[in-house]
């Protein structure tokens, strides 16, 4: 018989190199599950960099490779058994991506992958997964990213259907500065979304009404943390099309500066909030979804989830 697999507690590490920012989480797990132990979250926007210019700029490189000798510095002391790193839109686009990824490797000697849009999205089904009952249910995915939207059909825990579109937020933010659109004339550029993304659905969709959606990214969660604050509702994990439509309609009434100041968010948040808000409204209107949930999880918990079914030689279908 062959040698069962360690049961003992092992630490694992997941890093995903967004568009708005670069985070690390470190988990640990052993046979009662997986637990969050450490999460690290750093603003470095690399797509305003490529969205805008094309490639990486030199500060960001060097920032870049400074924080990922911090993260190396971590699984020393978290002794950490396996560690997965993964970059999206932005290192997708980027020009200069093999001097981003052989430069972080100089400097922490952690290997970068670079993956696709359906990737992305197969990691983040597999976190969703582990946090939402899917398997009696037809759902849609939505995935806010600063880089790409990540749309997932869900047949009872199956992915029928996946597509990366390229309107993520920090994208589009810098497609307003370009066209010199503010933010209360953000449904023209929305409106550029629209036939693709009503395609995608009328295409793909079940041809029966979905049962609810499930909403993941740093967006999601900021808004599921705003419900409380307000709308005086304690749910942060679900929020209906009306709820999210008067939070938009209150996110809309506020200045940068006061989201920044009376509701607490980070300045990187404050300015994406809104278009991130009102893509997930008009993928809920064009589905016709009625019921959002939000789980607080993403890419990064489906890394750590994938990390934890190689090292176990558990199911390695990540769909």
């Amino acid at each position: 018989m062959g040698k069962k697999p360690s049961l003992k507690k092992k630490y694992f590490a997941a890093i995903d190199i967004g568009s708005n920012a670069i985070r690390m989480v470190i988990a640990e797990h052993s046979t009662s599950g997986l637990k969050m132990v450490k999460k690290y979250r750093f603003p470095i926007r690399l797509g305003a960099d490529v969205f805008a210019r094309g490639k990486i700029s030199e500060q960001n490189l060097k920032l870049s490779a400074q924080t990922f000798r911090k993260f190396r510095e971590l699984t020393k002391k978290y002794n950490i058994a396996e560690i997965r790193a993964v970059g999206t839109s932005a290192l997708r686009e980027a020009a200069n991506q093999q001097v981003f990824i052989d430069r972080i490797f100089a400097k922490s000697r952690i290997e970068i992958e670079v993956i696709d849009g359906v990737d992305e999205a197969r990691l983040i089904h597999l976190a969703v997964r582990h946090e939402v009952n899917l398997e009696d249910s037809d759902a849609l995915l939505i995935d806010i990213g600063g880089g790409s939207v990540e749309l997932t059909f869900s047949d009872h825990a199956m992915m029928t259907a996946t597509q990366s579109f390229p309107f993520g937020t920090v994208r589009t933010l810098e497609m307003m500065k370009k066209r010199r659109i503010p933010e209360s004339q953000l449904s023209i550029v929305i409106g550029d979304f629209l036939e693709p993304l009503t395609h995608f659905i009328q295409s793909h969709g079940p041809g029966h009404p979905l049962q609810f959606a499930v909403g993941t990214g740093g967006n999601l969660e900021t808004i599921g943390r705003l419900k409380p604050l307000l709308l005086k509702s304690p749910s942060q994990t679900f929020v209906s099309f009306l709820e999210l439509s008067q939070i938009i309609e209150k996110l809309q009434k506020a200045s940068i500066k006061d989201r920044i100041e009376r509701l607490g968010l980070r300045p990187d948040r404050a300015d994406v909030i809104v278009p991130a808000a009102l893509v997930i409204q008009t993928v809920m209107r064009q589905a016709g979804l009625e019921k959002l949930l939000i789980p607080q999880v993403g890419l990064k918990d489906g890394l750590l989830w994938s990390l934890v079914q190689d090292s176990y030689h558990l199911n390695k279908n990540l769909g």
